[in-house]
């Protein structure tokens, strides 16, 4: 029976149904024989009214519902079959060909279809869709589904259809926005359960810390102008001074940052996409909180602060500053070092721009451990300079806290001299300093002496081997440093060695010096490397072994183009006894006939 015409004019009808202050007047047994929900009514009362509280899709959705029902042509698109789905759920319509399967059977292909595309961004409008349902396409499995076919889609390369050529870099980069300001929406839970689920499968950090910053980013910002504008509407309210509770909102924040930044990998908060000002922004936030993230968050910027630019440290403030410093000294493995010439950077800069105070100079100053520094010259030049900008604000005392920040002792001697011109310091503190220079120049000196006295007991030690070695006739061989020497070679009296003199092709002695002096090690070397040379020259790949005992009667020229030609010798000999018929008999000189 064709229902459909009862559908849309609505005589007959039994069952009123309210969705969002939207009423349809509708039958009972269309509606009873497809919802289990409305099944259930019919046997609990003799129902006649129903109102439908947070229907999936609204009123909208509840009309291609009961389309259905109608049996009805029903058309479901991406943007649709979140609803449907969840309204089919929200119903109970299940049973093989109900709502229920035939909106599975669409939202699989349409999983299928994304992911062989690696169109991250409709499965992100699929998940920003069932955020607006609820928790209904949680239990329906839609966010599970939408979660793991975001994961294959960031670990699988692309494919000639996922990245066709015709699509620019920036249509691209737009798909990659609007992915990412779709999972912005998604509530915490399921934001968690993807992070979780996607660091398990190995996909990419740096992509996680971008996602995640943004997600972070966009919370704080939501709740610091919900603050803003509550603290505006209720400033004429307030006559308390007592301090106001914390709104959930703030303890959502808290929670935010602990879950998500604890998390993710280790290794994402010390990508490219992780900036400072973000950083400091989260990190006064977090402190706000007392939320148990700050120490990761701290520890990061610490690694940063040694990348950026002078110009961006001053971006952070000078308490913030200080705090990461002191974690990063705290945490060892040569991160003092780093820490030390982080705030001298800082202080060097503010120096420049002409903005460092006494107040902050002392709060940075001591924050590192006076012995850190192996010289204080850069901490003297940003003391003089408060000093002086400051002469007529500071006491005595607290000229004289600042003065004790610099170890004088470990000032270099152009230092001293400037602060001796300067006048900035009583010139007690410039004494001091000036004999601590003289007393590290008189160690070095006795080091320099030291060092030149071994040097002389070697060379008279070398002496003495090399006349104890020509009494004797011996050649001598001198190894202190493991290394040959210029020493000569020959025979145990010191003569020359015909064998090698053979062997080697070594040149005759010059008739000033002596026919039988022995030869020395750089003109064997040398004779060596002639000899090494002049045998790969003539080597050829066509005779790569030759051996010693064997005797030719050819020159080895003759030989090479005897083995070149060989192959064409067959072809002389056929032509030598086959005679052409007309012309002349070819007979083929070879100058090899003795081989034959």
């Amino acid at each position: 029976m064709d229902f459909s015409k009862f559908r849309q004019s609505g005589d007959l009808s039994d069952l009123t149904v309210n969705v969002n202050e939207q009423i349809f007047k509708l039958h009972k047994f269309p509606l009873y024989a497809k919802s289990e929900y409305f099944c259930k009514l019919a046997h609990s009362a003799d129902v006649k009214k129903v109102e439908l509280v947070g229907f999936p899709g609204g009123p909208d959705i509840f009309s291609t519902v009961a389309d259905f029902c109608y049996n009805m042509k029903v058309e479901l698109t991406k943007n649709n079959i979140v609803q449907v789905r969840c309204a089919a759920e929200f119903l109970q319509m299940k049973g093989e060909g109900n709502l229920i399967d035939m909106a599975d059977k669409f939202f699989n292909d349409t999983i299928t279809s994304t992911k062989m595309s690696r169109s991250t961004s409709c499965i992100a409008s699929l998940l920003l869709f069932a955020s607006t349902v609820g928790e209904l396409a949680n239990v329906s499995g839609i966010v599970d589904v939408c979660c793991e076919a975001l994961i294959e889609c960031w670990l699988k390369p692309p494919t000639k259809f996922s990245s066709p050529t015709n699509i620019s870099k920036q249509s691209l980069d737009r798909r990659e926005d609007r992915t990412i300001n779709a999972l912005l929406s998604l509530p915490l839970d399921w934001y968690l359960k993807l992070v979780i689920s996607a660091r398990d499968r190995g996909v990419q950090s740096s992509l996680l810390a971008e996602l995640s910053t943004s997600y972070i980013s966009v919370l704080i910002d939501r709740d610091e102008s919900e603050e803003n504008s509550s603290q505006s509407t209720e400033s004429g309210e307030i006559t308390s001074k007592s301090p106001r509770p914390k709104s959930p909102k703030k303890t959502d924040i808290a929670k935010v940052l602990d879950n998500i930044i604890t998390v993710l990998p280790e290794e994402s908060l010390f990508s490219d996409v992780i900036t400072i000002e973000w950083l400091t922004k989260v990190i006064r936030v977090a402190t706000s909180y007392n939320c148990k993230c700050r120490k990761l968050l701290v520890k990061a910027a610490g690694e940063l602060l040694c990348k950026i630019s002078a110009e961006e440290l001053c971006t952070i403030s000078p308490s913030l500053l200080r705090d990461i410093v002191q974690e990063s000294c705290t945490s060892g493995n040569g991160q003092i070092e780093k820490a030390c010439r982080i705030v001298d950077t800082y202080m060097s800069e503010m120096v420049r721009k002409g903005v460092l105070t006494a107040d902050t100079f002392k709060l940075l100053a001591t924050v590192v451990p006076k012995d850190a520094r192996s010289n204080h010259d850069q901490m003297y030049n940003i003391l003089e300079y408060v000093l002086t900008a400051e002469r007529e604000h500071l006491s005595t005392e607290q000229r004289q806290d600042l003065i004790e920040t610099v170890n004088f002792t470990l000032l270099n001697e152009e230092t001293l001299q400037g602060a001796l011109a300067a006048s900035v310091i009583p010139a007690n503190y410039v004494a001091k300093g000036a004999i601590a220079l003289c007393s590290r120049l008189r160690s070095d000196l006795e080091t320099a002496r030291a060092t030149l006295q071994r040097q002389d007991d070697e060379i008279k030690r070398l002496k003495t081997a090399v006349k104890r070695g020509k009494s004797l006739g011996t050649p001598i061989m001198t190894s202190s440093t493991s290394s040959l020497r210029d020493t000569s070679f020959g025979s145990l009296n010191g003569a020359r060695d015909p064998e090698l003199d053979q062997l080697l092709e070594l040149p005759t002695k010059d008739q000033s010096t002596d026919a039988n002096a022995p030869y020395t090690t750089s003109e064997v070397l040398s004779a060596v490397r002639n000899k090494l040379a002049h045998t790969a020259s003539s080597s050829s790949p066509y005779n790569t072994f030759r051996p010693l005992s064997q005797e030719h009667d050819i020159s080895y020229e003759e030989e090479l183009e005897y083995k070149h030609d060989r192959a064409f010798r067959p072809l002389d000999n056929a032509r030598t006894k086959v005679k052409p018929m007309y012309g002349p008999t070819y007979r083929t000189y070879s100058a090899y006939s003795h081989r034959y």
